[in-house]
């Protein structure tokens, strides 16, 4: 077998055979009319096309050569008959210079061959971009899961399934937006570079502007912008963006990934958790036109009420190794001690407590929400009590942002705030068990 460097070289070598004819293996223009599913859908028989893409497979029968080629929206097959009607010229090129990961343009008629397949008999073909590398093998494809997350070009073009998984998280993505667009949300547009890392208890990102000799951070969260834009004036905000975290990489964690979050002006955490359980019954119905699906062989049903629960007088350990993984149905965990989040109302008949919830399915904590604290002089203790940690040495922390303070001293109207982690959900929903499978370009650890 050739190594891929005398792979690369006979590339090459047909590369400057291209270039010595005079023909441009890499041309400024494509004069496709229609795309692959286009013709597959609406099959003309005899009708003249010029369709394009990469070349998948090649079959070599003497005179006659078959094809398999993918656009991006499907494959299809081609025909190249010597000298009829595709001259003798171009015929002996395409077996002198054309290879497997070529992207050429083919201009002929379709018609239905022997087998009965569709496909497009060449008259006329054009090299669109000359590849110089192999494709992965064939039968097994591109295997080794490091490998497949540096190489997701590789990864989409190999393995069919992680191409139509990431269609899949676009396709939940704009359930989720148009879900709060049709609830009268206004989406918007906040920061990536913070002068505070606010908004979470997380360790952040830092980064420098020259020209402002300033050091900004990457946002941990966008909580505090959109609580800003309730106190001026708007009803119903959300962002679906990168939020950035300097913690460990695991199964369930990347440093870099995808959340939305949203604040209801004069809602509370009861209105919060209906608001999210009509979400996810939502999603998941027009994702799979029912409200079951399956994930690591378990149904899970969203179609009874979510199950409400308290959440356990255990140590953080103990509920993340015992209690989580045994939630698999839908479950709100409610009554939080106030030391777990600096931002959340403490709830009026118990002041030790604060009015949050999360949402566990599967053993996966997916959404984070509360009633928002919006009384100033409450906030002020709850920062004070962060910074004290910040000083002890604790990099997981929110610290006091006086802007902040000042914007809830205008007055903000009480509000409800939900924070989803689309990667996780996304997870879920595709039924995989590594945050890395849903993420296009994971962080990962150089060579």
């Amino acid at each position: 077998m050739a190594s891929l460097e005398e792979i690369r070289s006979a590339r090459l070598a047909k590369l400057e055979l291209l270039e010595g004819l005079g023909i441009n293996p890499y041309p400024a223009t494509s004069h496709r009319t229609h795309s692959n599913a286009e013709v597959s859908k609406n099959f003309k028989e005899g009708e003249k096309v010029t369709l394009a893409g990469r070349v998948m497979s090649l079959r070599a029968q003497g005179k006659i050569i078959f094809f398999d080629f993918d656009d991006g929206t499907g494959r299809f097959q081609a025909l190249l008959k010597k000298g009829e009607p595709l001259s003798a010229e171009q015929f002996e090129l395409f077996e002198k210079a054309f290879d497997i990961g070529d992207f050429v343009e083919i201009k002929g008629a379709l018609f239905l061959s022997k087998q009965n397949e569709k496909t497009i008999l060449a008259q006329d073909l054009r090299m669109l971009s000359k590849s110089l590398r192999p494709l992965p093998e064939k039968w097994h494809g591109l295997q080794d899961v490091e490998e497949r997350f540096r190489k997701r070009y590789l990864d989409t073009l190999s393995n069919p399934e992680v191409k139509e998984r990431f269609i899949t998280r676009s396709k939940i993505v704009s359930l989720i937006r148009q879900f709060y667009l049709d609830k009268g949300f206004v989406e918007v547009d906040l920061p990536n570079l913070q002068p505070l890392a606010g908004g979470a208890t997380a360790a952040p990102f830092k980064t420098h502007h020259n020209a402002l000799d300033m050091d900004f951070y990457l946002p941990v969260a966008q909580e505090l912008y959109l609580k800003e834009l309730l106190a001026g004036g708007f009803e119903k905000v959300f962002e679906i963006g990168k939020r950035f975290r300097n913690e460990g990489v695991d199964t369930s964690h990347n440093p870099e990934f995808t959340m939305l979050e949203s604040n209801e002006a004069y809602a509370d955490a009861v209105s919060q958790r209906e608001f999210t359980e009509e979400l996810f019954k939502y999603v998941v119905k027009n994702l799979f036109g029912k409200l079951q699906f399956q994930h690591q062989s378990q149904t899970i049903d969203l179609k009874p009420a979510f199950k409400v629960m308290k959440y356990p007088d255990v140590s953080d350990e103990e509920y993340k190794r015992e209690i989580r993984p045994s939630l698999v149905q839908p479950t709100f965990l409610i009554d939080y001690p106030v030391s777990f989040n600096p931002f959340a109302k403490r709830k009026e008949d118990n002041p030790e407590l604060i009015d949050r919830f999360q949402l566990v399915i599967a053993g996966v904590e997916l959404v984070n929400a509360f009633a928002e604290l919006n009384n100033p002089v409450d906030q002020k203790e709850r920062y004070l009590e962060e910074d004290k940690k910040g000083a002890k040495g604790e990099k997981e922390i929110s610290p006091s942002d006086m802007e902040y303070l000042e914007a809830m001293e205008y007055g903000m109207p009480p509000n409800g705030g939900i924070g989803i982690g689309i990667d996780r959900l996304v997870m879920l929903l595709t039924d995989v068990k590594n945050i890395k499978e849903v993420i296009l370009f994971p962080t990962l650890k150089p060579k």
